[in-house]
């Protein structure tokens, strides 16, 4: 009794190391295809489309090359995010092919190892390059976009960025989305407001028209110096100017947030600051359809390594060992197919075709299943 207790242990520790070691020798083959398969789609986008804004920078601008790439490189960790998904299906789609082709999959499942066990492996594989793709994309992509704006401009204009923001809109809206009113500023910082424009729609037309060369937030209120104010009647006609020395707006503190929030663009921000600057919009019911499908975006976009790790492994499988193409023309239809997906819903969320949620998450799910399709055909 006691041997056939050892027995059973021993075998039992065996299959477990020997799955462990099964799942360590699939994993470290993905990582030279990965690191191909990025630098390779990296190196094209790159070429089709930063050479051409590099030598914008350099023959039209006088920008030095050294400063030129500089600006440029900064871009690079933007690409990369979008382009690691691709790497992810080609690391899969290869190692699962040579694998098939190699009879080492026919080897596994004899020894009673079932395919979606062998799934695994890629599996965690994808989940490692979804962390990875949302660490670059919070932590290094808005940096690396801001650096290269103030690059940019030092580069153009020879002298700093000034501080402060330029051009800020806002628009306040009730409850039931109708337009209160839309305040202009262009420029503030430091409490520091200049050329101040509020249109007011309380009635649901314009009624009356604000505007001051300066001003200053001041304990909740704005305070406007040196301005008129027109008042409308009928559909565009003004029927009386007056002018001010000092005038205080209230009720403006959902603006002042916004404009405190809004000296970085939604492109330059990560997911934490987003989400901050989208509540205070919520407050006055003033966000927009693409600051949604952009939020949600920050989760969907890096989770799609995980979902393409799912279709790419059973695609690997498709040529057998004919070590045909199929698998690879396969792989080129999924990129297809995600990149239109995410193209045209992300249109369609930010035109309020569809909610912002499906608009973001679409391209994953419609691949996911697809995914799990081809998976369980295999299983069998």
């Amino acid at each position: 009794m006691i041997n056939n207790l050892v027995s059973n242990f021993s075998n039992n520790f065996s299959n477990k190391f020997n799955l462990k070691l099964m799942d360590t020798y699939i994993g470290n083959e993905f990582w030279q295809p990965l690191l191909f398969g990025i630098g390779v789609v990296t190196g094209v986008w790159f070429g089709a489309d930063q050479l051409k804004a590099i030598f914008n920078l350099v023959m039209r601008s006088g920008v030095p090359w050294n400063m030129a790439f500089t600006i440029i490189g900064l871009h690079l960790p933007e690409i990369i995010v979008l382009t690691i998904p691709i790497g992810v299906l080609l690391g899969t789609l290869i190692v699962f092919n040579r694998l098939s082709g190699d009879s080492e999959i026919i080897a596994l499942r004899t020894s009673g190892i079932s395919f979606y066990r062998i799934m695994a492996a890629p599996l965690a594989f994808g989940l490692m390059t979804s962390i990875v793709s949302f660490g670059i994309n919070e932590l290094v992509v808005p940096a690396a976009n801001r650096t290269a704006k103030k690059l940019e401009f030092l580069a153009l204009y020879k002298s700093e960025m000034p501080g402060g923001q330029a051009n800020f809109t806002y628009m306040d809206r009730g409850k039931d989305l109708s337009l209160n009113r839309v305040f202009y500023i262009g420029y503030y910082n430091e409490a520091q407001l200049r050329n101040v424009i509020i249109l007011d729609f309380t009635r649901d037309k314009l009624v009356q028209i604000i505007c001051a060369a300066t001003g200053m937030w001041n304990r909740g209120e704005w305070v406007l110096n040196t301005g008129r104010t027109y008042v409308v009647s009928g559909d565009s006609d003004i029927t009386r100017i007056m002018r001010f020395d000092k005038l205080v707006i209230p009720g403006i503190k959902n603006a002042q947030r916004a404009l405190n929030n809004g000296n970085v663009s939604p492109k330059e921000m990560n997911m934490f600051e987003l989400e901050r600057y989208v509540d205070i919009l919520k407050n006055s019911n003033a966000v927009t359809n693409d600051l949604l499908v952009r939020l949600y975006q920050k989760v969907s976009q890096p989770l799609a390594c995980l979902i393409v790790a799912l279709a790419g492994a059973p695609l690997g499988l498709l040529a057998r060992r004919s070590r045909s193409n199929i698998g690879l023309i396969y792989s080129a239809v999924f990129v297809f197919l995600y990149y239109v997906l995410q193209s045209s819903s992300g249109a369609l969320g930010e035109a309020g075709r569809i909610p912002p949620m499906l608009a973001a998450w679409m391209p994953n799910i419609v691949i996911g299943c697809l995914g799990v399709i081809i998976l369980y055909f295999r299983g069998k």
